[in-house]
C-alpha cells in the first residue's frame, strides 16, 4: 500500500470529536459511577458510626435521569450489593452500630428505588394518555372538517328539493326528501358536537365575550332549531327591557340550541316547548320547559356529564351524550350555570340557563 493510500485511509477512518449532546449524555453516567465508587470507599474505610451508605439514594436518583425502569433496578441492586460488601470489609463491621446503619441504608435505598419507579411509571402513563388524547382530538378535528364540506353541499341541495313544487306535490317523494334532510341535519349536528368536544378537551376553548342583546341570541337559536324540527311548536316569551349581557354570543347561542334541540328530541311531535326569560337577583334566567320524557333522579344528577345517556333512551333515541355536556361547558365559560328541574318520568323538564348581568359601561368609561 502506498503512503498516499494509507493517508487517505487514515483520514477516512479518523474519529470525529464528540458533540456537546454526546458529551452531556456520557458525563452523567460517569459521574454516577464515580459517586457510587466514592461512597463505597468512604463507607468501607470509616467505622460505620455514620450511615455513609445512605448516600446511595443519590446514585439511584441520578440513574433515573438516564435509565429506564430496568436500569434503575439494576443500579439499586448494585448499591445494595456495595453496601453489604462494605459492611463485611469494614474491620468494625460486627459492631451493633454498623449493623443498624447498614440496615438503615438498605431500607433507604429500597424505598427510594420503589418511589422512583412509581414516579417514572406515572410519568409514562401521563405521557401516553396525553399523546392518546392529542391523537384523538386531532383525528376528530380532521375527520369532522373533512365531512363538513360535502355535508353542507348535501344539506343545501336537499333543502332546495324540499321546496320544489313537483316533489312537494308527491307525498312519497316529499317524505323521502324530508327524511334525508332531517338525517343530514342530525349528522351535521353530531359532527359539530365532535368539533366542540375536541375544542374543549384540547383546552382550545376561548370565550370571546361582548355586550349582547339576549333577545338576539334567543331568536337565532330558536330559528336554527326550528329548521331542524319544523313540526315542533316553540313558544318564545322574551321579557321587556332585558339588559345587555356580557357573554360569548356564539357559544351561548350554541348552548341554547343544544338545550332546545334536546327538548324537541325527547318530546312528542305535537307538544310545545316554552322559552321564557326574567331577571332575578341581578341574574338573567332563561327557562326552557318541555312536555317530554322528564328526568329520573340519576339523569338529573348526571345531566352535564360527558357521554352520559339515560338507560331508558339508549337504542331508542339517537344521541352521543355530548350535547348537554357541551352546553354546560359553553355556559360556564361565560360565567353562567345550567340547572335542570323535573317532577319525574313523563312529566316534562325545565332547564334553566342562569347568566350574570352587569351594568353596561358608559361611552365615557369605555373611551377612558
Amino acid at each position: 500500500m502506498s503512503m498516499g493510500n494509507a493517508e487517505r485511509k487514515n483520514r477516512g477512518t479518523k474519529l470525529e470529536p464528540l458533540s456537546i449532546a454526546q458529551k452531556g449524555s456520557i458525563v452523567l453516567p460517569v459521574a454516577t459511577v464515580a459517586l457510587a465508587a466514592g461512597i463505597f470507599v468512604a463507607d468501607t474505610v470509616t467505622d460505620l458510626e455514620i450511615a455513609v451508605a445512605v448516600l446511595y439514594v443519590v446514585v439511584v436518583l441520578m440513574s433515573a435521569r438516564f435509565c429506564e425502569t430496568r436500569g434503575i433496578i439494576l443500579t439499586a441492586a448494585g448499591c445494595i450489593g456495595l453496601t453489604v460488601l462494605s459492611y463485611f470489609l469494614t474491620p468494625y463491621g460486627a459492631k451493633q452500630a454498623g449493623t443498624i446503619n447498614t440496615a438503615i441504608s438498605l431500607l433507604a435505598i429500597s424505598v427510594t428505588t420503589i418511589l422512583v419507579i412509581q414516579i417514572e411509571s406515572e410519568k409514562l402513563i401521563a405521557k401516553s394518555r396525553a399523546e392518546a388524547n392529542q391523537l384523538r382530538d386531532a383525528l376528530f378535528d380532521s375527520v369532522s372538517h373533512e365531512l363538513r364540506t360535502p355535508l353542507a353541499s348535501i344539506l343545501g341541495g336537499v333543502s332546495i328539493l324540499v321546496e320544489t313544487p313537483s316533489i312537494s306535490a308527491d307525498p312519497r317523494l316529499a317524505s323521502l326528501v324530508k327524511g334525508v334532510r332531517n338525517e343530514t341535519m342530525r349528522l351535521n349536528n353530531d359532527i359539530q358536537n365532535l368539533l366542540d368536544a375536541a375544542r374543549i378537551t384540547s383546552q382550545d376553548l376561548q370565550s370571546k365575550r361582548d355586550w349582547t342583546d339576549p333577545s338576539d341570541i334567543l331568536t337565532a337559536a330558536v330559528e336554527r332549531v326550528s329548521s331542524r324540527y319544523p313540526d315542533c311548536s316553540i313558544d318564545l316569551d322574551i321579557g321587556r327591557d332585558l339588559p345587555l349581557i356580557y357573554v360569548d354570543p356564539v357559544l351561548i347561542e350554541q348552548a341554547l340550541g343544544q338545550i332546545v334541540s334536546n327538548a324537541a328530541k325527547y318530546s312528542p311531535p305535537a307538544s310545545k316547548i316554552h322559552i321564557a326569560t326574567h331577571i332575578e337577583a341581578g341574574q338573567l334566567i332563561i327557562s326552557i320547559r318541555d312536555e317530554g320524557e322528564g328526568l329520573t333522579k340519576e339523569e338529573k344528577d348526571r345531566l352535564g356529564e360527558r357521554f352520559f345517556r339515560g338507560k331508558r333512551h339508549v337504542g331508542k333515541i339517537p344521541g352521543t351524550g355530548l350535547g348537554m355536556w357541551i352546553a354546560n361547558t359553553f355556559i360556564a365559560s361565560s360565567g353562567g350555570k345550567l340547572e335542570a328541574l323535573s317532577a319525574g318520568e313523563g312529566q316534562g323538564t325545565i332547564v334553566q340557563i342562569v347568566l350574570p348581568t352587569f351594568a353596561h359601561p358608559t361611552k365615557a368609561n369605555a373611551e377612558s
